[in-house]
């Protein structure tokens, strides 16, 4: 009966110091749940479009109103290689404003998938935070 008591408390204890884990998905666009996290950043979007063997890979980055200085944007074109992605073309942009678009078009894709990675530092003043986040894919 001591054994069972033992473990049974052995079992309450772990279970009451287990502390959770929490992880925001970085696929499509971080949007409303920005807000929630991040100090200079409202939202982050990255898309991709694929026509006639050419990308068009879209950024969106919104800072906060009266927090934001700048934004600077990489967008990165990748490619799925097994069960990794390998980029294919990298961009980079600086924006001296609330918010950005960024548009760049990558042709003669080869056949694969595809993404669009947005790699987005919001600043306030010399301080900033990175955000990333992936486009859904689309294939060649």
């Amino acid at each position: 009966m001591k054994k069972i008591l033992s473990l049974v408390l052995a079992m309450v204890t772990m279970l009451s110091c287990s502390t959770g884990v929490f992880a925001l998905s970085n696929d499509k666009s971080v949007n409303e749940e920005a807000g929630l996290f991040y100090l200079y950043t409202s939202s982050v979007s990255s898309t991709i479009s694929i026509s006639s063997k050419t990308a068009t890979c879209k950024s969106t980055v919104v800072g906060k109103s009266g927090v934001t200085t700048k934004i600077v944007i990489t967008q990165r074109l990748q490619k799925k290689s097994g069960d990794s992605w390998t980029s294919v073309q990298s961009w980079t942009k600086t924006f001296n404003q609330t918010s950005a678009i960024y548009t760049n078009t990558q042709s003669s894709l080869a056949s694969g998938t595809y993404r669009t990675r947005t790699i987005a530092k919001v600043y306030k003043g010399t301080a900033y935070e990175t955000v990333t986040v992936n486009s859904s894919t689309a294939t060649c």
